[in-house]
């Protein structure tokens, strides 16, 4: 009897994963495959490449599964994106808004179902079972299961994003046996259209550009922060018992764009990234908080989109109330294809069979004979280096960055080594080069550094010893933070790490090390590798015509070395 379960996400940043009784087996995401940053729409080539990925043909399967009720399987370019956002403030918008919108759901509760099956049946799975999981609960899945170290244990898990399935925001008891729902948010109060709306009014993409506002926030001063915060607070705050957001207007948070454009006129653009950022950070510690009081547990799981805002889950995991935090990896939408394989694996197989991730490097390993291939054809100088790590270390030494194409894919928004550009991060003047050369970022945005994990002590405040393999919170620096200077935020001097032990990545590890032998810094610059606008390279090919088309000059790809 098949053990596979493929689990299918339509929509924004479309995705898919493949896994057995036990553990989620390959994963991508459907940018990768197509080239278009944040693909929205019916992830078919994914889906082809998580069945090539495993070997196993369509009468393998055992289950599809989609993590979501209301299915969004129609394709919307970023241009869509931003003009349902300018349709907003028309009499068309507003009557979509106000009446077409709720009318349909509804009238139509399972939203998308009928189209999302014909496009599974083009895809020759529509005679295999499918099973449906609510939005919020499979984001919920993906933290219990995807974190937890123990099943007997209890954890207090949050999801808080713009909306799924009819709600926004959600605060459970998972584990130990039994799952209890403390308190759920509707839609209409939701934090994550607040902070869409915004990136909109600031000229950003919505549901792409929110972690530019956050990276703007720090430069502004304490009172401006304040004094804009208070423009926020107006709008959107918790229920008496603090376990639900309650938004303090007439209008549906969705709905209200005239009075945050009419109230936002006239205000600085770094005074309204602060105020944005406290009131989102301030709202999302005093709800985690209350829902500690309430239900006893201090070991804090959290997923959905809004908690890829680094800065917010740095402060939640300082509470003195949680003992212990963490965010799952990547953790918008792009994951819930996560949630619905570990909640389909667990009800077939066990909750106890069902194991927690190792790592997030499950999408496509480098070969060795396309990358030798690739390369040649490329015309592009090359060897084959006796000691990888070595070489990549001493050029990262003399000031060259170095991209790296090599191991599995990681999956997701942040690149982990095996994706990335590497450099060296005492030299402040490395994030011009590197943006110059390639990645163009806009100019007050910081770089993350990678952190030997038996090092991190050295530079980060971390007294909790929280684990950090996937970039999912920052940390105070320590006074030799310029041993890390361009991976860290000018403003704060706080840092998006990514603590790396041998385990979860050997070879990242041995480039690491052997930095650290050589230099005594166990810290390195860790940025995706991806031209500006274009998702993160997954082949040779993607490798090669990134460093073709940017000032880059030294490229890791497999086991070969290529320069210009």
């Amino acid at each position: 009897m098949s053990e596979l379960i493929l689990a299918v996400r339509s929509g924004h940043n479309a995705s898919a994963c493949i896994g057995d009784r036990s553990k989620v087996l390959f994963a991508i995401q459907e940018e990768r495959l197509n080239r278009e940053k944040n693909y929205w729409g019916f992830p078919a080539l994914s889906i082809h490449a998580c069945l090539e990925a495993v070997g196993a043909s369509i009468k393998d399967l055992a289950a599809v599964v989609c993590p979501e009720r209301w299915i969004l399987s129609k394709y919307h370019s970023r241009e869509d994106i931003l003009n349902a956002y300018r349709r907003h403030g028309t009499l068309v918008g507003r009557l979509r808004q106000r009446v077409a919108v709720p009318l349909v759901l509804t009238l139509r509760p399972n939203y998308g179902e009928t189209e999302f099956r014909a496009l599974l049946a083009d895809q020759g799975l529509g005679n295999v079972p499918l099973s449906i999981y609510d939005h919020h609960t499979a984001h919920a899945a993906t933290a219990y299961y995807g974190l937890r170290a123990n099943p007997n244990k209890k954890y207090l898990v949050f999801t808080c994003d713009g909306s799924g399935d009819g709600l926004c925001a959600t605060v459970r008891v998972m584990g130990g046996g039994e799952e209890q729902m403390v308190a759920t948010t509707p839609m209409s109060d939701t934090l994550g259209a607040v902070y869409a709306w915004v990136t909109y009014a600031m000229g950003f993409l919505p549901m792409e550009h929110e972690y530019k506002l956050m990276g703007m926030a720090p430069y502004a001063s304490e009172s401006a922060t304040l004094e804009a915060a208070k423009m926020f607070e107006a709008y959107l705050g918790l229920t008496p018992n603090g376990l639900s957001f309650q938004r303090r207007i007439r209008e549906k948070i969705s709905d209200f764009s005239d009075r945050l454009f009419r109230d936002m006129k006239g205000r600085r653009f770094d005074y309204i990234c602060a105020g944005l950022q406290r009131f989102t950070e301030d709202l999302l510690v005093n709800w985690t908080a209350c829902a500690v009081k309430e239900t006893g547990v201090r070991d804090v799981l959290v997923a959905g989109g809004v908690f890829m805002n680094v800065k917010a889950n740095k402060r939640i995991a300082e509470l003195p109330e949680v003992t212990s935090f963490e965010a799952f990896p990547s953790c918008s939408d792009e994951t819930l294809t996560f949630g619905g394989y570990y909640l389909e694996a667990a009800k077939r197989f066990g909750d106890a069979k069902v194991e927690p991730l190792s790592n997030f490097y499950l999408g496509d390993d480098i070969r060795d004979e396309d990358a030798l291939q690739t390369i040649k054809a490329s015309g592009l100088k090359y060897h084959r280096p006796e000691d990888m790590a070595g070489e990549v270390a001493d050029l990262l030494i003399s000031g060259q960055p170095v991209a790296r194409c090599a191991g599995p894919m990681e999956f997701g928004a942040r690149a982990l080594g095996n994706r990335s550009i590497l450099a060296d991060p005492s030299n402040q003047d490395v994030v011009r080069v590197i943006n110059q050369m390639v990645k163009k970022r806009d100019f007050w945005m910081p770089f993350a550094p990678v952190v030997l994990e038996s090092r991190q002590h050295e530079y980060l405040v971390n007294p909790k010893n929280l684990r950090s393999p996937y970039m999912m919170m920052t940390f105070d620096t320590k006074e030799n933070f310029r041993d890390l200077i361009a991976a860290v935020h000018n403003a704060d001097l706080t840092c998006r790490a990514q603590l790396l032990n041998e385990l979860i990545n050997p070879e990242l590890y041995r480039i690491l090390k052997s930095f650290e032998q050589k230099t005594s810094r166990g810290v390195l610059l860790n940025t995706s590798f991806n031209l500006h606008g274009w998702p993160i390279v997954r082949t040779p090919q993607d490798a090669i015509d990134v460093l073709n088309n940017s000032g880059l000059n030294y490229l890791q790809v497999g086991n070969y070395l290529v320069h210009k």
